[in-house]
């Protein structure tokens, strides 16, 4: 029988080396991936609270954290000439008009109820109630982007898609909800409110969404 030749033993040192080396790949993590930064962030735009201003039509920008200064305001209304001559000549829409003012607007018009920013933070969109409609205005420029019509003579609460691609509004006495593509202003569906016709909900606006209620 033909001796099977031995197996030249490693040296120690080596053995050690192999084994350190092993141990150092096992310490060592997997290459992190960042999360995608999210665009208001890659922008370098800023978190900010916007605060309605029912009566006047207007909306206070506020910072949202530190000393909450006001850092500038919109005017939701631009179009508020051509709204109100439309209302005067129409006389079903004036009586709804008038009795929105004098009703819950305590002798004052409606003009903003809720409020959210499109995702990229470059317009805010509004309900306004005594317009009876919902328009997204323009940050940079003011004006108007897209302005829907609600169903009825009133637009009241809003809430928004958790992805902020969409926004539902409540026009009460349309016994409506609007779903609306938040960045063109068109209508994507409707269905008929619960029991309260003033008040949307969803997830994200339960939660929290950078907006806060209009205020007087």
């Amino acid at each position: 029988m033909t001796p099977v030749p031995s197996r030249p033993s490693r040296p120690r040192g080596r053995r050690a080396g192999l084994a350190a080396l092993a141990a150092l790949a096992l310490a060592v993590p997997a290459p992190v991936v960042a999360a995608p930064r999210p665009a208001a962030a890659a922008a370098g735009l800023q978190e900010v609270m916007f605060v309605g201003n029912n009566w006047e039509g207007t909306a206070d920008v506020i910072r949202s954290h530190g000393d909450y200064a006001r850092l500038g305001r919109i005017n939701v209304v631009p179009d508020r000439d051509a709204r109100l001559r439309e209302i005067y000549l129409n006389p079903v829409r004036l009586a709804f008009f008038l009795g929105i003012r004098q009703g819950p607007g305590e002798g004052h018009d409606q003009l903003v109820d809720d409020m959210y920013t499109t995702p990229d933070g470059t317009s805010l969109v509004v309900s306004r109630p005594s317009f009876a409609d919902v328009v997204s205005v323009d940050l940079a420029t003011g004006q108007i982007r897209w302005r829907f019509p609600v169903s009825g003579y009133r637009a009241d609460h809003m809430a928004v898609s958790p992805d902020g691609s969409r926004v539902a509004v409540s026009a009460s006495t349309g016994n409506t909800v609007h779903v609306l593509d938040i960045r063109t202003g068109q209508q994507l569906g409707s269905f008929p409110p619960g029991t309260s016709r003033t008040r949307t909900s969803s997830p994200t606006a339960a939660a929290g969404c950078g907006t806060c209620p209009s205020a007087r």
